[in-house]
């Protein structure tokens, strides 16, 4: 008798913990969905890349860092733009940006590069800034509304936008050279 109660508490330790690997996977799954609705721009995948379904990009207007402002409508007819969603912080960051500042002095007569910190401190940005010599304009969106509009939930974040103000690409992770001649051919 007491064979079979210790299989049958080991049944029911099994059941429960089933039941709570169902639980946390379907809880992720509404995570997940619920993520993605949020999100102002749209993503199609195709193979591996990120390809946008051809929408308006958000127009915004953000301080430079140094003075002035910058808008996504300054460009709209004249250059394609790389939008560039950054933290100081992010080691991916630190190490792509030099490469993108590479891209936009070999390609800046046909793109656009505006750099996005996410909430950071000015002082904290220009000082990364000069370090790394990164010369396209940088803006800080300290309240978060740009990346919001954007669907940006993290940092080494890229969107490409057309010459007509379309966001044709989102890029998760490190941007290449593929990529800009991709935005330049459009």
């Amino acid at each position: 008798m007491a064979m079979s109660k210790e299989l049958y508490d080991k049944g029911s330790s099994n059941i429960i913990i089933a039941i709570v690997f169902v639980i946390i996977f379907i809880g992720i799954a509404i995570f997940a969905t619920q993520g993605r609705s949020n999100s102002n721009i749209t993503e199609t995948p195709t193979n591996s890349d990120s390809q946008l379904t051809k929408q308006v990009a958000p127009d915004f207007s953000l301080e430079k860092l140094g003075g002035g402002t910058i808008s996504l409508a300054e460009y709209k007819g004249r250059k394609g733009v790389v939008l560039d969603f950054f933290a100081t912080w992010c080691p991916n960051c630190r190490r792509d940006m030099p490469k993108l500042n590479g891209f936009y002095e070999k390609y800046k007569d046909q793109i656009e590069v505006i750099g996005i910190d996410l909430h950071e401190n000015e002082s904290v940005v220009r000082k990364f800034i000069e370090k790394n010599n990164i010369t396209f304009p940088i803006a800080i969106d300290s309240s978060g509304s740009v990346a919001r509009s954007y669907g940006v939930r993290y940092t080494n974040f890229h969107v490409l936008i057309d010459k007509e103000g379309n966001a044709i690409k989102a890029i998760p992770g490190d941007i290449s050279e593929q990529d800009i001649l991709l935005l330049i051919n459009q």
